[in-house]
């Protein structure tokens, strides 16, 4: 992995613009590539294990997409929140202050045994998606206006390398290390004894051993970001009155839209397609949109800058990341919960273990490692621009497999490699477009824009998978019906093709980052 070490190294070893005084370069990449890593693990690490943890707080598998959902509204308070505080008070100290958190989040995921326990615990590790925004805030600092664009793509791909790196060894350990020390097996055993999950003593000490792992990386990743992360130079100091407001009042509403569409699906899951008064609260959140978006337009201090929207080098990628969280993460929960469906009993699935899933993801995460690696390669901003604007179709090819072909492990590892190609362009692409026109100062701000996009998109889209995947009548049925399978897929395919033509309407963000840097300067 060392030729992707160049790109960040490069960074931060010219003279920096502001910030990163007294800090090596090689005590920076250090910082950078240990977090990354940590957030890798984290975020790979429990997708194998997906199945055993709901059986275990007694979730069904449709749950996850509420559980999904419902978390996505507690980021919709928290994230924006703290990626405007980053860029009033420094992006180090809400790094460090968010790193704690997390840890803690995952040594609570280690006890959890219940429901509240586990969303609690995973609610916090939501703030792992403000670490990135201000890893490329520290670059940007550290960056000459004129080179910005080329220095944020190259580090932005290869931070995700190093996120992926951490990624294949959580899926590896994770799903393999719960199979090989027996605790799939004492799962399966113990349910075809008429056991409760808690009542299975080799499965819950199989999983909390396995569970410790992350609980301990995440810890050590604290001294890490205290030691080598440096402070940004590039806020003016205290911040001003309207800047303590940080838009708090926009936030609020965000959060309360936010939870109001949840609640309204979720009373629509509950009690059925037939619900009038679930619709009628969903139809509500959305329709406040368009009030919330001309108040925000007026706002001094604005939860969302609706100039950046509509900012055609801005705006799409901001909209797009909305849309890719629904394609590329929301839809791995019911595809793994699809995956781990036994064929003999339900008739559809392929019946994968955890050791099963982690080989799937194996093959979409080298598959992003090695496309996010050649994308380092890229010096053409036409040609990352082109790149961006085709990678969604590997999604619509992804879920287009999917349909025709599900029931082998290899039909599996397809799909997984087909997204891992779109991933691979759009996972660092993103957000180092956004970060490249952003102005200064402001990088962690707009990228805290795409965060309230992508939890829009992943509540959104939680939620119509949970109501696609309904529950059956039968209440001891752990798995969804396959009729709602087809369904997610099919609504993930037309996904694919709206974020093509979203990101097709995108001008490239270098002109307007050139600019916005002179009228800084000015």
């Amino acid at each position: 992995m060392t030729p992707e070490l160049s790109p960040v190294a490069s960074v931060v070893s010219d003279p920096p613009a502001s910030g990163a005084t007294g800090f090596t370069a090689k005590r920076l990449v250090f910082g950078l590539v240990a977090l990354q890593l940590v957030a890798g693990v984290l975020g790979a690490f429990y997708t194998p294990l997906l199945a055993p943890i709901a059986r275990n707080v007694g979730m069904r598998d449709a749950d996850w997409n509420w559980f999904d959902s419902a978390l996505a509204a507690v980021a919709a308070f928290a994230l924006p929140l703290l990626t405007k505080l980053g860029d009033v008070i420094g992006h180090r100290r809400v790094l460090v202050a968010t790193t704690v958190v997390v840890a803690a989040s995952s040594w609570l995921a280690v006890v959890a045994t219940d429901f509240w326990t586990l969303f609690a615990a995973f609610a916090l590790q939501g703030f792992i998606a403000v670490w990135i925004p201000f890893e490329l805030a520290l670059v940007r600092d550290a960056t000459p206006p004129e080179q910005a664009e080329s220095r944020i793509a190259k580090v932005s791909s290869a931070l995700t390398v190093f996120f992926l790196v951490g990624s294949v060894l959580a899926t590896v350990v994770g799903g393999q290390l719960f199979t090989l020390n027996g605790g799939w097996d004492a799962l399966q055993n113990g349910l075809d004894a008429g056991l409760a999950p808690a009542a299975i003593v080799g499965f819950r000490e199989s999983l909390i051993v396995v569970l410790l792992i992350p609980a301990i990386i995440s810890t050590l990743a604290i001294p890490a970001v205290a030691l080598l992360i440096p402070r940004s130079t590039a806020n003016t100091g205290a911040p001003s009155d309207g800047e303590q407001q940080l838009g708090l009042s926009g936030l609020l509403a965000v959060g309360a839209i936010v939870v109001a569409l949840v609640l309204g699906f979720g009373a629509v899951k509950l009690g059925g397609a037939a619900l009038v008064p679930g619709w009628i609260v969903v139809a509500a959140s959305v329709l406040s949109v368009v009030p919330f978006l001309r108040w925000q337009s007026r706002a001094a201090t604005p939860a969302i800058d609706i100039a950046v929207l509509r900012d055609r080098r801005r705006g799409p990628y901001l909209i797009g990341g909305m849309f890719f969280t629904v394609v590329y993460s929301t839809a791995t929960v019911p595809a793994v919960t699809f995956f781990t469906t036994d064929p003999d009993t339900y008739g559809y699935g392929i019946g994968a273990t955890p050791a099963d899933i982690s080989v799937i993801m194996l093959g979409m995460i080298l598959t992003i490692i090695v496309v996010a690696g050649l994308t380092t390669r890229v010096n053409r901003p036409a040609t990352r621009i082109w790149l961006l604007r085709i990678a969604p179709l590997f999604f619509a090819a992804e879920f287009g497999w999917l349909l025709l072909f599900h029931d082998s492990l290899w039909h599996a590892v397809i799909t997984a490699i087909l997204g891992g190609i779109g991933a691979g362009v759009l996972v660092p692409g993103l957000p180092a477009a956004i970060a490249t026109a952003a102005p200064a100062g402001r990088v962690a701000g707009d990228l805290g824009v795409g965060n309230i996009m992508s939890i829009a998109g992943a509540t959104a889209g939680s939620a119509i998978f949970a109501l696609a995947l309904h529950d059956t009548a039968d209440s001891t049925v752990t798995a969804a019906p396959l009729s709602g399978y087809l369904a997610v897929w099919i609504i993930t395919i037309a996904l694919a093709f709206v974020l093509t033509a979203i990101l097709w309407s995108a001008r490239p963000p270098l002109a307007d980052a050139l600019v916005l840097e002179v009228d800084n300067v000015r």
